[in-house]
């Protein structure tokens, strides 16, 4: 979807419901990422309250969109405010106070540089007089707005519209579409035959119906019904085909037929082209839901399936889906600077990320390699540490050391250092030998201990096998307290601190992997934070971007990066990725920052993640289930049979039962877990959390 600079709301005549219109095009915009804001021209019948004058219509479309402007721009919002409710030119004589259209323009422009797109709304129709020489059209050709038209569908309604199209067309503006609006109950024959007939002889689009809303007091019920009373396709100019169009077909049509040929076309269309990662071939002969959308916490399939994203979309979009500041700085950027390299150039958004990244680490003195995904950003830092000890004069050290059941992603040296044989048994013969380290592992614990109880026994043999190659070693590699592809593994931060104090005593450094765990995933922003450690390099992406964009780094310190000099001998970092440090994605990581700190999300995640692990106590007395374990908002435990032989099976089978309820998960074995969003409410946590306890009873 992409909008104009805004879009000029009027009406058939006075009470057509432009208001009303208004506000669900606003929330609609603001729902698909666009940052747009509402204003009232010109205001008659306005409200004295006790800080000041106001415009029930606006404060009607703030209050739809959930938006809470400053005194300045309110100013902007409403720049014209009159106690009569009358004509605007009776009650600006009345008032004292002419109606300026260069006041109103400028007040546009002030609003637009601060945001995307403005909504603006008139007062009453086309040729209501602002003044003796100016009427509501000239104010529409003053802001060169398309114009969105508001008609009611009942008796009288085709003289009134078709009028109203024609005056548009004469006066040389853009008719977007008209929106209907049930300015009272009833829907019949005749709304309905005004409806197509109007469409016919004006020759536009209706960009949609809005239900009558009965109680417009009530701020919750009416924005839910604005906000899915118009389709996401409305704001494209008028004619533009969408991809669906151009195949002769559209999701959303309203024959059930259409939908089902549709949805088969692309199911048929995956089956024969499509290879999806990490899924078995008979998994899809039966076809997947078609995603479409996604919006919050959720994602929905092309038949209208709201699904649950239990699992943040592969553990990536901690701030849920179509976050309308994410999308609105995705589309600035778009608009300004789509791809530049970093070679030798640089562009202010890779210049704000590596600076604000920095900035996150008790150390702040760190450079930013840039890469696309986090298996590139692995394959940066482990070059980053072979060549740093060549630099110094060290080049004996060219060993990784790694624990035992990581997984660090699927190039070549990411597989190295991550070996999972499920995974990456085909690869092994090209893959580099990494001394491996004994993975500490609380369930199986080697001196059959629990914590806090233990004295970490199972450190010593991480300590003897870091002791024993220390001389050849460039660098470990750990995942960050928990091992995401092992079935989530987590382990105790203090084995971690221990382990970073190891690496510095025998001058080996260490590489920490947060790719899936950064980002508030664990109740502070960096897993690594819960050991008190500051690591040479992190390894960061998936959140960083909140997963809309390939986005991923190698976080380095000062001090390796300054033995890449050039001077006397060339040590030039000769490595890079085209897409590395992208403006789009960089900028989307940018604004992802912004949110992390403006909206205090490690903090709710924090709150969330406690109520995730109150939740969890209760699958501890079930039988069939086995190490339960929590940590910020990642929960996790194993399905066994009757037996206690861990299950798969089982695993899939829950998660099948759960996809009915509209909770997508995936098993990692026989492990299951969820990993929601860091945005999600605290209630539906809870509420996920005995849907799951109800599944896993069952099943």
């Amino acid at each position: 979807m992409s909008a104009t600079k805004g879009f000029f709301i009027t009406g058939t005549d006075t009470d057509a419901g432009k208001t009303v219109a208004g506000a669900a095009v606003l929330v609609s915009l603001r729902a698909s990422g666009i940052d747009a804001v509402p204003m009232k021209a010109v205001q008659t019948g306005g409200l004295r309250l006790e800080d000041g004058w106001h415009s029930a219509d606006l404060d009607f479309c703030l209050r739809m969109a959930e938006l809470t402007p400053d005194r300045g721009e309110l100013r902007d919002m409403a720049p014209y405010i009159y106690q009569p409710a009358c004509s605007p030119h009776l009650a600006a004589a009345l008032a004292g106070r002419e109606i300026s259209l260069d006041r109103i323009v400028e007040a546009f422009r002030n609003l637009l540089q601060r945001h995307d797109c403005v909504v603006v709304e008139g007062a009453g129709g086309l040729l209501a007089p602002l003044s003796e020489k100016a009427s509501m059209i000239d104010l529409m050709a003053a802001l060169d707005l398309p114009v969105i038209l508001v008609a009611r569908p009942g008796l009288g309604t085709i003289n009134h519209t078709l009028l109203s199209v024609r005056e548009l067309e004469r006066s040389g503006l853009t008719l977007h579409g008209i929106i209907f609006c049930e300015t009272k109950e009833g829907w019949g024959e005749i709304e309905q035959n005004n409806v197509e007939t109007i469409t016919r002889l004006a020759k536009t689009r209706v960009l949609g119906r809005i239900a009558h809303l009965p109680d417009l007091a009530q701020a919750h019920p009416p924005r839910n019904l604005l906000k899915s009373a118009l389709p996401p396709d409305i704001f494209r100019p008028a004619g533009a085909p969408s991809f669906m169009d151009e195949q002769g077909e559209r999701f959303g049509q309203t024959a059930a037929q259409d939908v089902g040929r549709t949805l088969e076309s692309y199911r048929e269309m995956d089956r024969k082209s499509l290879w999806h990662p990490y899924t078995k071939h008979s998994a899809a002969e039966g076809g997947f839901p078609v995603i479409v959308r996604g919006e919050g916490v959720y994602l929905f399939d092309a038949e209208g399936n709201r699904y649950l994203d239990a699992i943040s979309s592969w553990w990536a979009c901690n701030l849920g889906h179509s976050n309308p500041r994410l999308v609105g700085a995705l589309n600035r950027q778009a608009r300004q600077l789509q791809h530049s390299i970093l070679g030798n150039l640089t562009h202010p958004r890779a210049v704000e990320l590596a600076s604000g990244l920095s900035g996150l680490f008790p150390d702040s003195r760190r450079r930013t390699l840039f890469a696309s995904d986090g298996a590139s950003a692995v394959e940066a830092a482990l070059r980053v540490a072979m060549q740093y000890w060549h630099n110094r004069g060290e080049s004996g050290r060219t060993m990784f050391g790694a624990f035992e059941d990581a997984y660090h992603g699927d190039t070549i040296g990411a597989m190295s250092v991550g070996y999972l044989p499920d995974f990456h048994a085909a690869y092994r013969p090209v893959l580099f030998p990494v001394h491996k380290i004994k993975t500490p592992d609380c369930f199986a614990c080697p001196a059959g201990k629990s914590r806090p109880e233990c004295s970490l026994e199972c450190f010593s043999s991480i300590e003897a096998t870091v002791r024993e190659h220390a001389h050849e070693l460039a660098a470990v590699i750990v995942e960050s307290m928990c091992l995401g592809a092992a079935g989530m593994k987590m382990y105790p931060a203090e084995c971690f601190r221990k382990l970073a104090e190891l690496c510095t005593q025998h001058r080996v450094l260490l590489i920490v992997d947060e790719i899936a765990m950064g980002f508030g995933r664990t109740g502070r922003m960096f897993a690594f934070e819960h050991a008190g450690i500051d690591p040479d390099i992190v390894c960061i992406g998936k959140g960083l971007s909140g997963g809309y964009l390939p986005i991923s780094a190698a976080v380095v310190k000062e001090d390796i990066f300054e033995t890449f000099a050039d001077q006397p001998l060339d040590r030039t970092l000769y490595h890079g990725h085209t897409f590395a440090g992208n403006p789009l994605a960089a900028a989307v990581a940018v604004e992802c920052l912004a949110i992390y700190g403006q909206e205090n999300i490690v903090e709710k995640a924090q709150r969330a993640g406690t109520v995730l692990a109150a939740g969890f106590e209760a699958f501890r007395s079930l039988s069939g289930v086995a190490n339960v374990r929590c940590l910020g908002m990642i929960a996790a435990f194993e399905l066994t049979d009757r037996d206690g032989v861990t299950s798969i099976d089982r695993a899939r089978r829950v998660c099948a039962d759960m996809l009915k309820k509209g909770v997508l998960m995936r098993p990692l074995g026989a492990t299951l877990y969820l990993m929601l969003p860091l945005i999600t409410d605290e209630v539906l946590v809870a509420e996920t959390v005995k849907s799951l306890l109800d599944s896993v009873s069952r099943v």
